[in-house]
């Protein structure tokens, strides 16, 4: 067992500290995971066990915060080139079939991969279409090596739009990442209860083996501590923001920090 108030995560573009407003107890096994006991243990069995729809929808919105979470941190590691959409023409395959289409974008990726950038990065995510049925994909992408991006005519915010050539289940826009932070945020908005509800037991993200993964360090210090280095280094301080846990009365403060 061991405890921490301040947890460090060092992104590629950036820190994130994240200040706890107590100590927080975590398992020498699992360090990632904090043991609060006042959580609900239903949220820790979401896949275990029969529950009430309360307790469904509660699972499911938790069940969405994990991915959320995890996906923006692999995200935010990574230095990305591309936002990709890939649509599909249902004239050509079952856009409903969320197994069939995830299998066919990732490997298509894959195989893009072994054709035209043998280093490609991508992060893969699905969006569930307003009809609760169809879905589209997103991605970002990085070391895109030699793959065809094909000038589409078409600007937003003065921001190319590309289409990818050889994507033969439908159409595809590309276009180039402007901001990595800010991209890793838009790309976690696609996860949603919905999502989460409908792809029970299913991947909700792909990711190339090459993604690189946060840093992470926890700290237990006194908060006097904390403050003065705060102080001492307001000048790379981004923004602050602070969420509290109304359950279990715990507030959590981000502060984005540049890298010196």
């Amino acid at each position: 067992m061991g405890s921490y108030n301040l947890k460090v995560y060092e992104y590629a573009t950036g820190v994130q500290l994240r200040l706890y407003n107590q100590t927080l107890i975590y398992s020498e096994k699992n360090q990632s995971v904090p043991l609060i006991s006042s959580i609900d243990e239903a949220d820790k069995k979401v896949h275990t066990c029969e529950l009430s729809k309360e307790c469904k929808e509660r699972s499911c919105q938790v069940s969405a915060s994990r991915t959320i979470s995890t996906l923006y941190e692999i995200a935010r590691a990574n230095i990305w080139e591309y936002f990709v959409t890939f649509t599909f023409n249902r004239q050509k395959i079952d856009s409903s079939n969320y197994d069939l289409l995830s299998d066919k974008v990732s490997k298509w990726l894959n195989n893009l991969r072994s054709r035209y950038a043998p280093d490609l990065k991508y992060l893969l995510v699905p969006e569930l279409h307003k009809d609760g049925v169809h879905y589209h994909f997103h991605a970002l992408i990085a070391n895109t090596g030699n793959i065809q991006f094909i000038d589409s005519g078409i600007k937003h915010n003065d921001n190319i739009i590309y289409n990818i050539g050889n994507w033969k289940f439908g159409f595809t826009t590309a276009s180039k990442v402007i901001d990595s932070a800010r991209a890793s945020s838009y790309i976690t908005k696609y996860i949603t209860k919905d999502l989460c509800s409908v792809t029970k037991f299913k991947k909700r993200y792909w990711t190339s083996r090459n993604c690189d993964r946060p840093k992470v360090r926890t700290y237990c210090l006194p908060y006097e501590e904390i403050g003065k280095f705060l102080d001492d280094n307001i000048h790379l301080l981004q923004y602050t923001k602070e969420v509290v846990i109304d359950s279990c009365g715990l507030a959590v403060t981000y502060i984005e920090m540049k890298k010196e």
